[in-house]
C-alpha cells in the first residue's frame, strides 16, 4: 500500500456478525492480545515506532488512546475492494507514486485472494474509525504522544473483515 500497513488476524470465542462486530472489536482492541501483535508486527518490519528501543525519551503503553470510539460502518465487498483501490491510486502517498489502474486492480484482487480466498464475498467488511490509537500529529497538529501510530491524515484506515470467529484488522497510515 501507499502506506505503512499492518494487518493483524485473530479468532474469538464466538462468531463475528454483524450485530456483535463493534463489541468484538472493542474487546480485541483491550485484550491481552492487540498490544503484543502490534508491537510485534512493527519489530519484525524494523520499524520500532511502537517501542523505544532508538528512543533517548522512554514512553509507556498503553498504546489504545483513552475515551476511543473505534466506531464501525459497514462496507461490502465491492467496497472493500474499491476502498484498497483508492489506497493505491488516490489517497495520499508519502512515496510520491500512485499505482496505474490496471497495476492497482491486479494488486488489490491478489491480495483479497490471498487474504480471503476465493469466497471473497462470504466475509463481512466495516470501516473503522482510527480513532483508538494516538497520533503522530504530522498532519493533525495534534500534540504526539509515543507511542503513535496513526498520522491524523486522510490516509489513516482501518478496516475490520471477519467471517465465523475470525477476523482480520487492516491498519494503514499515510506517514513515511
Amino acid at each position: 500500500m501507499n502506506s505503512n500497513t499492518l494487518l493483524l488476524t485473530a479468532e474469538c470465542d464466538v462468531p463475528v456478525v454483524a450485530g456483535n462486530r463493534q463489541g468484538v472489536l472493542h474487546a480485541f482492541l483491550r485484550s491481552d492480545l492487540f498490544e503484543p501483535l502490534m508491537r510485534a508486527a512493527d519489530a519484525r518490519r524494523n520499524w520500532h515506532n511502537l517501542s523505544n528501543e532508538y528512543d533517548s525519551e522512554p514512553f509507556e503503553p498503553p498504546l489504545l488512546r483513552e475515551g476511543f470510539r473505534a466506531t464501525v460502518s459497514p462496507l461490502d465487498h465491492a467496497g472493500f475492494l474499491a476502498r484498497l483501490r483508492w489506497m493505491l491510486c488516490e489517497a495520499f502517498s508519502p512515496y510520491g507514486h500512485h499505482y496505474p489502474a490496471a497495476d492497482a486492480e491486479q494488486l488489490v484482487h491478489g491480495f483479497a485472494r490471498e487474504l480471503l480466498g476465493a469466497d471473497g464475498p462470504a466475509w463481512s467488511f466495516a470501516a473503522v474509525s482510527p480513532d483508538f490509537l494516538r497520533s503522530t500529529g504530522y498532519y493533525s497538529g495534534e500534540e504526539p504522544q509515543r507511542p503513535a501510530y496513526f498520522d491524523g491524515s486522510g490516509s489513516d484506515t482501518v478496516t475490520f473483515v471477519h467471517r465465523g470467529r475470525t477476523f482480520h484488522l487492516l491498519l494503514t497510515n499515510g506517514s513515511p
